[in-house]
């Protein structure tokens, strides 16, 4: 992937988050939402933009609501971006936050079981 993309990516996420807070629904503002990554296709096509909900039981609301608004929100991509083509995108919902914590959690017992094996010798 290319410097220039990154550099996409970054600036597409930043405004992307900045839109979606301004978002005036109140399912989203009464979430707390994250973009937490971009991915853009090199010939500016496609930016996938993965968003991370808070609140487990409204993800699936708040990506919805966030989905419908597409095209809102890359309208007001395009007057923030300073690039000639502006991606369509589409939004994902990134769950690594919740798969992290779940190996921690997995090593943790692991852990825990270790000790009270090497307690009973």
């Amino acid at each position: 992937m290319g410097n220039r993309i990154l550099k996409i990516n970054a600036e597409i996420q930043r405004i992307v988050g900045t839109i979606i807070k301004g978002l005036n629904n109140p399912l989203i503002e009464n979430s707390i939402v994250a973009v937490t990554d971009v991915k853009t296709t090199e010939d500016l096509d496609i930016s996938k933009i993965y968003i991370s909900v808070f609140d487990k039981d409204k993800q699936e609301d708040v990506l919805n609501q966030i989905k419908h608004s597409a095209g809102y929100i890359r309208k007001n991509l395009a007057s923030n971006l300073q690039i000639r083509k502006v991606p369509y995108l589409e939004f994902y919902l990134d769950n690594s936050i919740e798969y992290g914590a779940k190996i921690d959690a997995v090593i943790d017992k692991i852990n825990s079981e270790r000790k009270d094996i090497t307690n009973e010798d």
